[in-house]
């Protein structure tokens, strides 16, 4: 019984031992790790279609074209691999060899991964037909985005290689190699153009060439394509706004009012999306990144923040009126311009010594009654300030402003709407009052926009009192969307009854104010123009002027608004100089579908501000400028 005993405990150690031994291999020891990989089976990954980009008409903008990559799994590369003859066969460097096989070791030694991408057809169909001789690579097939457009990269954006971070987001999607929307509707819309991936399994023989499917494809998965994306945009109005921007920087919005609909969305200066794409894309985009006195990476439409100058007026007056601190009647006189003890506001509008209502005001632009007006709502409640500018922040606020818009865009900036609290924090309770803060009346001080802010501004006007989400695709697979989101109506915080007032003074703007020199006489346009100041601080603190921004707002027509139009020219001077024209152009060109003034349209297309830009940039590099209260240019 002894002895017995003894043999099961024997029989039952050896048994332990195998299974520990038999638990190594299966999990530790590489050869038995790589047993699926080493079946006659191969497992090809069918990346799909990314989806086609048309515009509001259904002009192709956007597709694809095929191209092939090597991909490799490095565990299988035996110590017999004929490097040399490799590197002849695909036309690398040895030392490109080991460095991209080190990349994907680094993601994984098991799991395929890209090794050359972008292989074109032709040399492709000499590299397949000997590549079965080395183990552990293989071919795949996808496609590359064609852009068939030579601009509006802010709006299309790019693809690129995904990114470990995107992989650890989406592991069950995205391998390495994979490429991904990184900027513009690529990005936002990226899970709806991606599309789903296929796997396809074949059998090979012993040489590794494949000879067939297997098990009558019944195990393989179908591809299914991405969905096709029709943008707002009328690419038409695009392209002639684009042209409009001549040797200029800044932005343009243009918008349908009645429903939110982008209608032009240009950032100048202007790239070409197809610098994004293959071998040469991040060549050019680290051409781009470094330019850091033109920024052309940066969306002015979006991202850039300005202060909007005299168009703020408009909120400034609906403020008042809604907050009952002035009504349809009052007037100010003007002593050109606005004075109280050392503070003055200077006003240029040519009316002074009379009284002037709100009408003339906004045709004018006089800065003292805004200021009037602006100061009388600061002081609502003599005894909390901070009451009074919470009240007018959250009323402006109400239109859009200091806040992402939540639109369709990758990209966006909240902007600065101060609020009491804000002061408070900035000067200390009680220690700050409406003239300490009177600049905001004006649309200067701590206030900074971006132009789509304005523009979703001016559709809130020209609705009287609401506005739909500024958004830039308007159909999924050629059927229209139905987001709540961008489909429902955003109300403000003033009463419709007193946007009249605001709409007929905008009116004037073209007939006694500053837009007469470029006003229109066919269509009924609501405009305002706007001069934003813009200094910078040098090294030593010195506060040094630049040229002002010109800046100009519109919708038309006043009877039924159809377009609503945003135009911020960088260092272009009055608001009547560049920025005034360009956007009445427009307007006419997306209304009447052309142009009568030609004249004026010459004029803006053949002459631009290079020389001023020339001298800001050597400014910058001999002084090592910054830009304050100005652009942000933080992304």
């Amino acid at each position: 019984m002894k002895k017995l005993y003894k043999f099961y405990i024997l029989l039952i150690s050896i048994g332990f031992i195998f299974t520990i031994r038999l638990f190594f291999i299966q999990i530790y020891t590489e050869k038995y790790i790589l047993n699926a990989f080493n079946t006659s089976i191969k497992q090809e990954i069918i990346i799909p279609e990314r989806g086609s980009i048309f515009d509001r008409n259904e002009n192709l903008l956007v597709f694809n074209k095929s191209i092939y990559e090597l991909i490799v799994i490095p565990i299988l590369i035996d110590e017999h691999f004929n490097i040399i003859e490799f590197c002849n066969l695909v036309g690398i460097e040895k030392e490109t060899f080991f460095k991209n096989l080190e990349k994907a070791k680094s993601f994984s030694k098991y799991l395929p991964s890209v090794f050359i991408p972008f292989i074109s057809k032709e040399k492709f169909a000499t590299i397949q037909e000997k590549l079965y001789k080395y183990k552990g690579f293989d071919w795949t097939k996808r496609s590359l985005r064609d852009y068939k457009v030579e601009s509006s990269s802010n709006v299309f954006g790019y693809i690129g290689e995904v990114t470990q971070k995107n992989i650890k987001r989406e592991s069950n999607y995205y391998k390495m190699g994979d490429f991904i929307g990184l900027a513009g509707v690529e990005k936002s819309y990226e899970k709806i153009l991606r599309g789903k991936k296929g796997i396809k399994y074949w059998v090979r023989d012993r040489k590794g060439c494949i000879i067939g499917s297997y098990n009558n494809k019944k195990n393989d998965i179908k591809a299914v394509s991405g969905n096709d994306i029709s943008l707002t945009l009328d690419w038409n109005l695009q392209k002639y706004a684009e042209k409009l921007m001549f040797q200029k920087k800044g932005g343009i919005v243009a918008i349908n009012p009645k429903n939110g609909e982008i209608l032009s969305l240009v950032s100048s200066p202007i790239n070409n999306p197809n610098l994004f794409v293959g071998m040469n894309r991040t060549k050019e985009f680290k051409k781009l990144m470094k330019d850091t006195i033109d920024t052309p990476l940066f969306d002015r439409t979006t991202q850039a923040r300005y202060p909007p100058a005299s168009p703020f007026k408009l909120l400034t007056e609906l403020a008042g009126l809604q907050m009952g601190v002035v009504n349809t009647n009052t007037t100010f006189i003007c002593y050109k311009g606005f004075k109280y003890g050392r503070k003055i506001i200077r006003c240029h509008s040519g009316i002074h010594g009379y009284p002037i209502g709100v009408e003339t005001a906004v045709a004018v632009s006089c800065n003292n009654y805004f200021a009037q007006v602006y100061k009388r709502v600061i002081e609502k409640y003599p005894k909390n300030l901070t009451k009074g500018v919470n009240e007018w922040s959250d009323i402006i606020k109400s239109f859009g402003f200091g806040n992402y818009l939540y639109n369709d865009l990758s990209t966006g900036e909240k902007g600065i709407i101060p609020s009491g609290d804000y002061y408070n924090k900035k000067y200390g309770i009680t220690k700050w009052n409406a003239i300490t803060i009177i600049s905001n009346s004006i649309g200067q001080g701590e206030i900074n926009v971006t132009p789509i802010q304005l523009a979703n501004m001016v559709c809130a006007i020209a609705n009287k009192g609401f506005f739909y989400t500024p958004h830039i695709v308007k159909r999924i697979n050629h059927k229209p969307i139905y987001n709540p989101n961008y489909t429902k109506a955003k109300y403000t915080k003033v009463k419709s009854k007193y946007f009249n007032l605001i709409i007929n003074g905008m009116e004037k703007v073209f007939i006694i104010g500053t837009g007469r020199s470029f006003r229109s006489y066919d269509i009924r346009m609501a405009g305002k123009t706007g001069t934003s100041q813009n200094f910078i601080k040098i090294k030593n603190q010195k506060i040094v002027s630049l040229p002002d921004h010109s800046i100009f707002i519109l919708f038309a027509p006043i009877e039924d608004p159809k377009i609503a139009i945003s135009v911020i020219i960088e260092n272009g001077g009055f608001g009547a100089r560049w920025a005034g024209p360009i956007a009445t152009l427009i307007a006419e060109k997306y209304i009447k579908n052309n142009v009568y003034r030609k004249n004026l349209e010459k004029k803006i297309m053949t002459s631009g501000l290079q020389k001023v830009y020339n001298t800001i940039a050597k400014m910058k590099k001999l002084n090592n400028l910054y830009i304050k209260n100005s652009i942000d240019k933080k992304k």
